[in-house]
């Protein structure tokens, strides 16, 4: 797996995503902090925190796979990680000024917004970096080292943020993206991620010609979507991850910080255990991945989250909570490699941004109505009863994706 680091291509992907969640996991320990501080005992801020930052890339996932379909990939990266650390390096300034949040949730809408297209152009690229027989060891090596830094950010954030102040934990966050963008330029020469047609925007005839491009792409990628199983199999599939991360940024974060009363420094190491838990899931896909049937994976993989989650409110104690957050770790990476892997292989280069788009869709939508829903409910039940909850969903989701793909012919299921 660890060879493939001697293309060009997945080096500098890898260093960039890796550098880009060093700071991103900085700047959420900052944002939990002042939540901590600002609205202690009251888990629904936590998931006003989910909405504000899943809302923008809602709105915009419909859209962002048919540009980035018809843009240089390279270049969307470079463009978002230049104006997001623009937008994080200012923020700081206008939170002195107006001593409130409201500075902070604008930098949440911004930056997730241009974060809508990085992720997609990042997950669409992986294909033209590496040989079909290699996504799988590229996707893991990828992730592999985006969870070493997701481990140091979330570990090492809560110790810096207490060293540093906000602030600096503001301006450090900056320089990470500014420095991933600059890595994003080293996967190779820009023509190497040209698209196989460009869109031209023009404020005369060629807007009408953009726009009936636009409805043909969508009209095209709908007709996908409801006819190939496997495609319908991961969407599926993908409502696991956010409602899990809804629980997770809510109640348990809230269980950590405020119930056990291990404050920011416990939420960082909840965090980086998840994040040791995804390095060895990563590591593991790497190196078995390749020899194990995807679909299986997801299969059992979620079969293992709601179990988890059901026995979790019998046991729940500090030791508990983190062994669940390690266990969680190592789905997550193994349900995330296989659901992008299957998607790469699947489907053809021409549209592959509005399908990594429309699983961001998908994703986001869950994660925000999970956590109004989390939000809402826990001013009536206890966080022990949404846990069990959690774990019904899970099943009945398992229930549902186990029928869709034994309805998967057997020669399209043998291959992946």
């Amino acid at each position: 797996m660890f060879g493939l680091l001697r293309k060009r291509g997945v080096l500098f992907i890898g260093l960039s995503n890796t550098v880009s969640q060093l700071g991103d996991r900085l700047t959420y320990m900052v944002i939990i902090t002042l939540i901590g501080m600002m609205s202690p005992g009251r888990i629904s801020a936590f998931s006003e925190f989910s909405a504000t930052f899943t809302l923008p890339i809602i709105l915009l996932s419909p859209f962002v796979g048919v540009l980035i379909d018809h843009g240089n990939k390279q270049i969307i990266m470079y463009r978002c990680h230049l104006i997001q650390s623009i937008l994080i390096f200012i923020t700081p300034t206008f939170i002195a000024l107006t001593r409130s949040m409201t500075p902070v949730w604008i930098l949440v809408v911004l930056f997730y917004s241009l974060e809508a297209f990085n992720s997609t152009s990042r997950n669409s690229v992986v294909p033209d970096l590496v040989d079909y027989d290699d996504l799988v060891p590229a996707n893991s090596i990828i992730n592999t080292l985006s969870r070493i830094a997701t481990f140091i950010g979330m570990v090492g954030g809560g110790i810096l943020i207490a060293k540093v102040g906000w602030r600096y934990g503001f301006y450090i966050n900056a320089t990470t993206h500014l420095i991933a963008g600059i890595l994003v330029l080293g996967m190779g020469a820009r023509i190497l991620f040209e698209p196989v047609r460009k869109l031209e925007f023009s404020l005369t005839k060629e807007l009408k010609k953009s726009f009936n491009l636009f409805l043909a792409d969508l009209k095209e990628l709908g007709i996908l979507i409801t006819k190939d199983r496997m495609v319908v199999f991961v969407m599926l599939s993908v409502l696991v991850l956010p409602f899990v991360a809804a629980v997770a940024h809510t109640v348990l974060v809230f269980l950590v910080q405020q119930q056990f009363e291990l404050g920011t420094a416990g939420v960082g190491i909840f965090g980086g255990v998840i994040g040791i838990g995804m390095l060895l899931g990563a590591v593991l896909m790497g190196y078995f991945g390749r020899n194990i049937c995807r679909g299986k994976i997801i299969i059992f993989s979620i079969a293992g989250l709601a179990i988890s989650f059901f026995i979790g409110p019998f046991f729940v104690t500090p030791f508990f909570l983190y062994f669940i957050a390690f266990i969680s770790g190592v789905i997550f990476s193994f349900i995330g490699i296989a659901q992008d892997t299957i998607l790469q292989e699947d489907v053809i280069k021409g549209i592959r941004g509005r399908i990594f788009a429309t699983k961001e869709f998908i994703l986001n939508v869950t994660l925000l109505l999970s956590a109004i829903f989390v939000g809402v409910i826990s001013n009536f039940v206890n966080p022990y009863t949404i846990i069990r909850f959690a774990g019904i969903f899970l099943f009945l989701i398992l229930v549902f994706a186990f029928f869709i793909y034994r309805s998967i012919p057997h020669e399209i299921r043998s291959k992946l």
